[in-house]
């Protein structure tokens, strides 16, 4: 995912040609959420409900960061209040630009920003996390394990048939990260309907990556990189506050019994809620219980924070 928004990007900056169009976003979330939805079982279906207690330490945990990384980067006179607070929103760079937009912020300031973050989530953090706590033990175990059986084409046909139909609902729902949502369920519900006819083999989740890492590199270009060039002390003043968030909130949350160390690390790191599908299943992590709450995370940034930032703007502004 990392080569393909490298590679993305340096096209787009060196050519002003580097385009993705938007279903290439929209099939790497359905496929996403096949591959999640297709390795869950009815156990872990009733494990969902362990996910509130987990969301109710690191959603106020991630506000809390948010707004005083905000406020930190706002005192360095580099942008006004509200582009700082949305710099620092834990959301998806295709969402937050737009909200930003609404809202009176500097789009162009906030999705380099975003940019950061998400490179920060999927290029950066992983391999931190990979030093810092392995991987995933016994359940790396188990996806390499799975990754080996034998697919039939037919139900991996049958499985992505499930996801694009539940994803495409998703997409025209009012929901924030619908698509990857509605997918995700779908095949989480055909799984448990029918035990071992969803499938969804490895290669897929590797196509995935490419088309989400081309999409997001696509989306920056030659201006968001000169507007990086005078973001200095605010990136460092960003970097601080998710490496905070990821390695003092991931912590806490496994020191709370709420995951395993790799587990926690991963649901508290700022990245998309599909991208850390994905990577967590490199590092060996397969947990309905994180995809849940990365989605729920997700979804709650975008329709709760925008409303506390701008009471935020008033309060100091």
């Amino acid at each position: 995912m990392v080569g393909a928004v490298i590679g993305s990007c340096l096209l787009g900056v060196l050519t002003q040609q580097s385009y993705m169009p938007s279903p290439a976003k929209t099939i790497a979330q359905i496929i996403a959420g096949a591959f999640i939805g297709s390795g869950i079982t009815r156990k872990d279906v009733s494990e969902m409900k362990t996910v509130l207690r987990p969301a109710l330490i690191l959603i106020p945990c991630l506000l809390v960061v948010n707004i005083v990384a905000g406020l930190l980067i706002y005192r360095t006179g580099t942008m006004d209040l509200m582009t700082a607070l949305m710099c620092c929103v834990p959301g998806g760079i295709s969402d937050i630009p737009m909200i930003a937009a609404d809202m009176g912020a500097d789009p162009s300031i906030v999705v380099t920003m975003q940019f950061i973050r998400l490179v920060l989530g999927i290029g950066v953090f992983p391999l931190l996390i990979r030093l810092v706590a392995g991987e995933g033990g016994e359940k790396a175990g188990a996806v390499q394990k799975k990754s080996k059986k034998s697919f039939q084409i037919q139900y991996v046909a049958l499985t992505f048939a499930v996801a694009a139909v539940c994803g495409l609902i998703g997409k025209v729902s009012p929901m924030p990260s619908g698509t990857m949502g509605f997918a995700t369920l779908g095949s989480i519900v055909f799984a448990c309907a029918f035990p071992g006819k969803a499938q969804m083999p490895r290669f897929l989740r590797k196509c995935a990556q490419l088309l989400s890492g081309a999409y997001v590199g696509a989306c920056i270009g030659a201006e968001q990189i000169r507007t990086l060039m005078h973001l200095g002390v605010p990136v460092v003043i960003l970097v601080t506050a998710y490496l905070i968030v990821c390695f003092g909130v991931g912590t806490l949350l496994w020191k709370t019994g709420c995951f395993g160390h790799t587990e926690g690390l991963l649901a508290a790191t700022p990245a998309g809620a599909s991208d850390m599908a994905l990577i967590s299943a490199d590092l060996g992590v397969n947990s309905a219980k994180l995809c849940v709450l990365q989605v729920l995370r997700l979804v709650t940034v975008v329709l709760v924070f925008p409303s506390i930032l701008s009471f935020v703007v008033h309060l100091f502004a």
